[in-house]
C-alpha cells in the first residue's frame, strides 16, 4: 500500500512540474486513442490472447503530456493439475489495468512520432481454473473462479503516423512490471482521434 501511494505522490509530483513548465502560448491537444493487439505473460505462458485498450491523452505541452488508460487483456496458462481429464488443460486469465501515464513526446519534425510513457498501473486480475479432488475411488472436479489485484509500473513506447489532421495511426508495445505476481506484456496497432 505504500508502494503505491509513493508511487501516486510521485506521478502527482511529475503532472505538477509539467504544468508549471507550459505557458500560455503552447497549444493545448487532447486524443482519444483505442486499438487491438495481443497480450501474455512473461512467465508460465501457454498461448497469447488478445488486446484492447482505450486511451485519453492530454498534452501540456510540446514534448509532455498525461493520459488515462483502460486495458483488458487474456490469454492462457497451463493448467496446475497435469494428470486432470480435461482437455484443454489450461488456465484462463484475464487483466483490467487501469492506467496514469506520463508521456514524453520526441521533438522529431516528421509526420512519425514517438513517445515513450511510465506511471502507475492498477490491475485486477481473474484466473479461470478447476478444483480437483481425488478419493481412492473417485475423482471429482469443477470451475473455480479466482480474482486478486495488485499495483504495476508500466512502460510504454507508442509510435504514430499522421494521416490526416486529427487522425493518426499509432503502433505501441507495452511492458506491466510486477515482479511479486509476474510482469505481463502487450503489443498492437490503434488509432488516434483528435478531440
Amino acid at each position: 500500500m505504500t508502494k503505491s501511494i509513493s508511487l501516486l505522490f510521485l506521478f502527482a509530483f511529475f503532472s505538477l512540474v509539467a504544468l508549471s513548465q507550459t505557458n500560455t502560448q503552447t497549444q493545448k491537444e487532447c486524443r482519444i486513442t483505442s486499438g487491438i493487439g495481443f497480450a501474455g505473460a512473461t512467465n508460465n505462458t501457454k498461448s497469447v490472447g488478445r488486446d484492447v485498450w482505450l486511451q485519453l491523452d492530454y498534452k501540456l505541452s510540446e514534448n509532455i503530456s498525461i493520459a488515462t488508460e483502460f486495458e483488458n487483456m487474456g490469454y492462457k496458462q497451463p493448467g496446475y493439475y497435469k494428470d486432470l481429464p480435461i482437455n484443454p488443460n489450461e488456465i484462463q486469465v484475464v487483466d483490467n489495468n487501469f492506467s496514469l501515464l506520463l508521456k514524453y513526446h520526441f521533438p522529431i519534425k516528421s509526420a512519425i512520432k514517438i513517445a515513450v510513457s511510465s506511471g502507475w498501473t492498477y490491475t485486477t486480475r481473474q484466473s479461470e481454473y478447476y478444483i480437483f479432488t481425488s478419493i481412492s475411488t473417485s475423482q471429482e472436479w469443477f470451475r473455480n473462479v479466482t480474482s486478486f489485484s495488485d499495483y504495476r509500473i508500466p512502460l510504454l513506447l507508442e509510435i504514430e503516423y499522421s494521416i490526416s489532421k486529427t487522425l493518426n495511426i499509432q503502433a505501441r508495445v507495452k511492458y506491466n512490471l510486477n515482479p511479486q505476481n509476474g510482469d505481463t506484456y502487450s503489443s498492437g496497432i490503434g488509432l488516434s482521434l483528435k478531440l
